[in-house]
């Protein structure tokens, strides 16, 4: 994965939960490393909301999109 990648979350986990980012959200990939094998996702918001969260996901949660 490359920075500004769009990624969707693919599994429901408490630790995305407790930020407000569910199983299917949209995000893009905010950094150019990883850490760990985490990147760290920016979850757009609805509309023009503001971005729910940017926080570390584990690569194996999340699915690339074109």
């Amino acid at each position: 994965m490359q920075e500004y990648d769009r990624v969707r979350l693919i599994v429901e986990k408490e630790k995305y939960a407790r930020y407000g980012v569910h199983k299917g959200m949209d995000g893009w990939i905010c950094d150019e490393r990883s850490i760990q094998g985490s990147w760290p996702v920016c979850f757009d918001g609805y509309g023009d909301e503001p971005d729910i969260a940017c926080i570390a996901v584990d690569e194996k949660d999340l699915e690339f999109m074109c």
